[in-house]
């Protein structure tokens, strides 16, 4: 099984570089790493290149996460989609672990697993005592923790572009409804960054994004994909 990774990355050279050297401390390495540069003006794509022998870079206007996550996967070849943000890094054991977690279920479309969120060192004390911690690892509901089969991820279909954010949570509540067979070990496979400008910030535009997001959830479950009965 091939494994292509797609990275989005906005405005990243400064954390890039912690973010590539996790995917190239995986064992086995991926087939190949595809680097998306959403319009980035600080550099973020010479310093990807500086970093990661081998890596391909695609650079587009600035579009959103969604876009470039998108643009990358119709660049990959490979049978397994893996993805990562240019501000988080995975564990070193991330693929080795799914990939074993695949082999012995055969019904398994996809893989996760747990994440552990930390605060990027660039944030003041001040800004910093404003977030409240996860006081241990989550189930991650996160496409940096994702490893499935291109087959399923097309059968779900691609990133919702119009949705500034959400988009994930809408991809894996069409995943749910499409019925993809995802399993969660109970490993840490992910290290998620808080920093300013992430997504994790908010704005009224995320906020209306969220929303939106979740009227498209509610209205995939008051009719059944499946028998349109209601649920």
């Amino acid at each position: 099984m091939s494994i292509s990774v797609v990275i989005p990355a906005w405005n990243a050279a400064s954390t890039i570089g912690e973010a590539l050297g996790s995917v190239a401390r995986q064992r086995p390495l991926a087939d190949e790493v595809v680097l998306v540069d959403d319009g980035s003006t600080d550099g973020t794509a010479d310093a990807a290149r500086r970093t990661h022998a081998g890596l391909r870079v695609l650079t587009q206007a600035r579009s959103g996460t969604a876009a470039a996550l998108n643009r990358g996967i119709e660049a990959c070849g490979s049978s397994l989609l893996a993805f990562l943000d240019a501000d988080d890094r995975w564990s070193a054991e991330k693929l080795a672990l799914q990939l074993g977690w695949l082999e012995r279920s055969p019904g398994a479309e996809g893989i996760l697993g747990w994440v552990e969120t930390f605060l990027c060192p660039s944030l003041g004390a001040e800004t910093a005592s404003r977030y409240r911690m996860p006081e241990g690892p989550e189930v991650a509901w996160l496409t940096g923790a994702l490893l499935v089969r291109r087959d399923a991820f097309e059968r779900v279909g691609p990133f919702a572009e119009e949705l500034l954010v959400g988009f994930a949570i809408d991809w894996f509540d069409r995943a749910r409804v499409a019925g993809l067979r995802l399993a969660i070990p109970e490993q840490t496979v992910l290290y998620r960054r808080i920093r300013s400008g992430s997504l994790s910030h908010r704005s009224p535009q995320k906020n209306r994004a969220y929303l939106e997001m979740a009227r498209r959830a509610l209205l995939r479950r008051r009719v059944s994909p499946h028998d349109g009965s209601r649920d």
